[in-house]
């Protein structure tokens, strides 16, 4: 009677290995190197085939020394050695290496939540620090954020920053972030720019719109400045948005009719990063020393004016010995004088203000009683 053929089990590449060194005594080399190649096929593919390239030149060298033998029954092991060898060889080596993949268990606990952001260009790591950032943010607004912000140009180590400084803007609605990422791109915000204004001044994504739309307004309508002009002055002066509009504007018309200097020098000079005050006490200090003067209608002055740059950024040491060639004391004992020739004057202005009021009122009580 035919009995079914019973099919041959699957070998395994580490069985067969074993199998071979079987023969071999205990303490037989070739034994010695299966057990170092299998370890290293668990560690690495690297070191699985550089141990399979040391194990060839063993092999070889075992066996270019034993030809010089003579005895018989030696000679004939050492045939089986080969023999073993070389099937030990094509074993090890048709298996199949496969790289372990490092397991990443917070990763895989997201599922397939994370695969957008993956296909983002996020890493693992990346991903796992986004979501580690405001824990209960849904995922949708987590991927509008990173969205609007890899599309203004920031890369996904400058996107992880600027979430890290301010992960509030996670809290933040995708219409929000959508429109306020709209109204940047408008302002020609670009790569670079964009980066540092997000990571310095973060605020400009939770400020109101109104407010940065009325800004732009003030700036283009009363201060005349391009809208090129305009970007520029919100990327390296983001603070002004934060500053009354009154002295924004108060601090254009003195640098350009006090000082007689024009929008291009204006925007280079960074006078928006400086306070209205010192502005004023530095200028006004080196006018009085003779050291500064206004320009006349024809832009000319019998001083040479120091470039507006200078007298802005250099630090105060430096403006009061190189440029003021005066005294921290005297500079003092200045800004106190001026401080209050200004509190005089806002006290008369504002008594002025007081009697044409009142001059007002009683020229219309006359009316009425004619």
């Amino acid at each position: 009677m035919r009995t079914g053929s019973v099919p041959e089990p699957r070998s395994h590449p580490e069985v067969n290995a074993t199998r071979v060194c079987a023969c071999m005594g205990r303490d037989s080399p070739l034994l010695h190197m299966r057990d170092i190649i299998l370890s290293t096929k668990r560690a690495s593919p690297l070191a699985f085939l550089c141990s399979l390239q040391h194990l060839g030149c063993r092999l070889t060298g075992t066996s270019s020394s034993g030809q010089s033998e003579t005895n018989v029954s030696h000679r004939s092991c050492k045939t089986d050695t080969n023999e073993a060898s070389q099937k030990l060889l094509e074993t090890l080596a048709t298996s199949q290496v496969e790289p372990e993949r490092p397991a990443d268990s917070d990763l895989l606990k997201l599922g397939k939540v994370a695969d957008p952001f993956l296909d983002m260009g996020l890493s693992p790591a990346q991903i796992t620090h986004l979501f580690s950032l405001q824990p209960y943010a849904p995922p949708q607004l987590r991927l509008a954020v990173v969205s609007e912000l890899l599309l203004l140009g920031l890369s996904t180590d400058a996107t992880l920053n600027v979430l890290q400084k301010s992960p509030e803007l996670l809290g933040m609605s995708s219409k929000h972030i959508k429109d306020r990422a709209d109204l940047l791109r408008r302002l020609a915000f670009k790569e670079g720019n964009a980066f540092s204004v997000l990571f310095h001044f973060p605020r400009i994504f939770t400020l109101p719109q109104k407010r940065i739309e009325v800004l732009e307004n003030l700036l283009k309508e009363k201060c005349l400045f391009s809208v090129q002009q305009i970007s520029k002055i919100l990327q390296t002066c983001p603070n002004i948005l934060l500053e009354e509009l009154g002295d924004v504007e108060y601090k254009f018309q003195f640098a350009y009719f006090r000082m007689g200097i024009k929008h291009r020098e204006i925007v280079n000079s960074g006078l928006f990063q400086a306070s209205l005050a010192e502005i004023k006490n530095r200028v006004i200090f080196l006018e009085r020393l003779g050291l500064f003067q206004t320009p006349d209608k024809k832009g000319q002055t019998q001083v040479v004016n120091p470039k507006l740059k200078r007298i802005i950024r250099a630090s105060e040491s430096d403006f009061i010995e190189k440029m003021a060639c005066s005294s921290l004391e005297e500079y003092n004992i200045f800004k106190k004088l001026l401080a209050r020739e200004e509190e005089r004057r806002q006290k008369e202005e504002e008594a002025a203000e007081k009697n044409d009021l009142s001059d007002s009122e009683s020229d219309g009580e006359g009316s009425d009683s004619d």
